[in-house]
């Protein structure tokens, strides 16, 4: 398992390309017992380099394995150089089978800061141009070597013998290789108990065999797993494991995906050696997190039982937020982070777009109590009769934009005194609210930590066929009936119908349709209604516009518009 590893490693590094006119001379010998001081090559151009690698080409063939001893001496540059530097041959190809070319990649030996090398590297880059340099600095800076044609056939083979040497190395021998290469003090495999809703830590390379379990919800891990991202942090207080008083000052976390990308665990390394993981070791995580996911690809979540709703088959995340686009599934992303998170949230849209939805999704399936705001008996109930909430409830607050101004205060008053996730709903847009005096600003900071907006379902035409078609599934498994498709007359009129009621209009319509439709039919027919013409840009502007929007906000739109089409 090592060498496919470290030869993929050395594939994705950056290294300082050299050009022909650098003058740039190596001398290739053998170590070993019966190979002392044996050249292999003079004819040797040397390709890149950093710090801990670097690659030439030689019309010499060098065993996969070989120990060798490289001289390097310059006739340009500022300086000339005369250095050497030892390595192990760590990948090899032909790269041109007429003239018989390799090119090799070496592993070098004992490089630190204070190596000859390191001031060689300096020197060379110092004479770098202008020009030269700043594309350097951008290429170094992104730690990631790209990808281009030429390089199909090495990575392919660079990818054949990582799956035959994974084949054949069990996890232990994985993980083991995982530490060498991240230079950490240990890497632990964590997966999720359905039953228990933990994490079990069930691999590991370190000594301590027997560690608690996690929440799936909380800390480092809970990060990494909840939200399926790499969570990267370095302690400014040292944690102590009480099970083997191991000291963890610095973590970097790393999803473990199923075939159905769906997080299953976490791959764990902790202490990076000698500092704190960089980009580069995110980069390379991520690399091993798909090698170490390979063992778990087939378990698949299916318990109904469990509190992780986002890893349930049954609750579809396609539909948190309905739609196919890129910009759907951005926003899907968004709303899991802010489902796991501790901030409040104000959801702000028009009627019939699923607010209470939305709220109800985000308390994470925490004890939650919703109030309605429009009821000023509601209001009263949460202010005398309702008792202090913990950290662990969520408080819904449906409709905070119909609170008059003194209510505003009072809930100002009483939150202070309450640890819980508020989440608030809202048909109007409450900064502008604010702007014009009639939301308290105190209340307003509190409550709208992250705010959430809903675009009316008019605006998202590319969205609607996929919402009607996830209605008519629903209604066709309410009633045993095989798959129906829109008729071609519906399917035009819900791609241009207002949809002034937006989603609850259009689930109601489908399901209207089935109520008064023959069972036998294989299409939908839906209830056509007229669709308005516009007489003028400010009335489509006017019809088309987010009610939850300020009218002043739409007429800056218009006068916009206006002065656009003027000047064209």
């Amino acid at each position: 398992m090592a060498n496919g590893i470290n030869n993929f490693k050395f594939y994705r590094s950056f290294r300082v390309r050299s050009e022909m006119n650098d003058k740039i001379f190596l001398k290739i010998s053998l170590i070993g017992e019966n190979n002392i001081g044996r050249t292999l090559s003079t004819d040797t151009r040397l390709v890149d380099f950093n710090l801990f690698s670097l690659s030439f080409k030689s019309s010499v063939q060098i065993p996969i394995g070989s120990r060798i001893k490289i001289e390097i001496f310059t006739k340009k540059i500022f300086n000339k150089w005369d250095l050497e530097v030892e390595g192990n041959v760590i990948r090899s190809f032909q790269e041109n089978s007429e003239k018989k070319t390799f090119n090799y990649g070496v592993e070098l030996i004992d490089q630190t800061e204070e190596s000859e090398l390191k001031y060689f590297i300096t020197d060379y880059i110092s004479g770098f141009s202008g020009k030269k340099l700043k594309d350097f600095l951008i290429k170094s800076s992104l730690s990631v070597r790209e990808i281009n044609v030429d390089d199909g056939v090495e990575l392919f083979g660079l990818l054949t013998v990582l799956y035959r040497e994974f084949s054949n190395s069990n996890i232990n021998e994985i993980l083991d290789q995982c530490a060498h290469i991240l230079h950490c003090e240990e890497v632990r495999v964590w997966k999720i108990n359905l039953e228990k809703d933990k994490l079990e830590n069930i691999y590991h390379d370190s000594n301590c065999t027997h560690i608690k379990d996690n929440s799936f919800n909380k800390g480092e891990l809970g990060k990494c797993f909840t939200t399926a991202r790499c969570i990267n942090t370095f302690l400014k207080e040292p944690k102590e494991r009480d099970e083997d008083k191991f000291t963890l000052e610095n973590t970097l976390c790393l999803p473990l995906l199923n075939k159905e990308r769906k997080c299953i665990g976490v791959l764990q390394f902790n202490n990076k050696k000698g500092g704190q993981f960089s980009i580069a070791d995110e980069n390379m995580g991520h690399f091993l997190s798909l090698v170490v996911a390979k063992k778990f690809f087939n378990y698949i979540v299916k318990s109904k039982s469990t509190s992780i709703a986002h890893l349930n088959p049954e609750l579809k995340d396609a539909f948190i937020y309905f739609g196919s686009t890129q910009k759907s599934s951005a926003i899907r992303s968004t709303l899991k982070k802010l489902k796991y998170g501790k901030t409040n949230v104000n959801i702000v849209g028009e009627k019939g777009l699923g607010k209470e939805f939305f709220a109800k999704y985000l308390s994470n399936n925490s004890e939650k109590d919703i109030f309605n705001c429009e009821d000023p008996a509601q209001l009263q109930k949460i202010l005398n009769d309702t008792p202090q909430f913990s950290s662990s409830q969520t408080l819904i607050l449906k409709n905070i934009d119909k609170l008059n101004y003194e209510d505003q205060k009072s809930l100002y008053n009483w939150i202070q005194f309450q640890d819980c996730k508020f989440i608030t709903t809202s048909c109007r847009d409450l900064i502008y609210e604010v702007q014009i005096g009639k939301f308290n600003k105190l209340l307003f900071k509190k409550l709208t930590q992250s705010r959430f907006h809903l675009t009316p379902l008019r605006n998202r035409r590319e969205d609607i066929l996929t919402i009607a078609k996830y209605f008519i599934k629903i209604e066709c498994g309410k009633r045993n009936l095989p798959l129906r498709e829109l008729s071609p007359e519906s399917m035009q009129f819900v791609m241009t119908h207002h949809w002034s009621g937006n989603i609850t209009e259009l689930e109601k319509l489908i399901k209207k349709s089935f109520m008064v439709s023959n069972n036998n039919t294989e299409t939908i027919e839906l209830e056509i209604k007229e669709i308005r013409g516009f007489k003028s840009i400010e009335d489509k502007l006017i019809f088309s516009s987010d009610n939850s929007i300020h009218p002043n906000k739409i007429m800056e739109m218009i006068n916009n518009s206006i002065k656009t089409g003027k000047a064209s």
